[in-house]
């Protein structure tokens, strides 16, 4: 599964990055991970950070998901 993290390097962002680590070690699965600095989010079209983006959609911007959270919008996808 692809997920996108703009902004992973701003405070909010690296908490959702745990998130989303918490989230592929109780789902026991292994996600591709792509860390997009908060510097290029204008090349996105992303006004707010952190934004999770999964499969080319955006399912958050400017929130920080609970792995919960992360781990039902995953469950959706597949």
């Amino acid at each position: 599964m692809q997920i996108k993290i703009i902004g992973f390097d701003t405070k909010n962002g690296l908490r959702l990055l745990k998130n989303i680590e918490k989230a592929e070690k109780d789902l026991k699965c292994r996600f591709n991970i792509t860390k997009i600095s908060s510097k290029n989010r204008d090349k996105y079209g992303i006004r707010v950070t952190p934004t999770l983006i999964i499969e080319d959609d955006i399912v958050s911007s400017g929130n920080i998901l609970s792995d919960r959270e992360i781990k039902n919008i995953i469950k959706e996808k597949l």
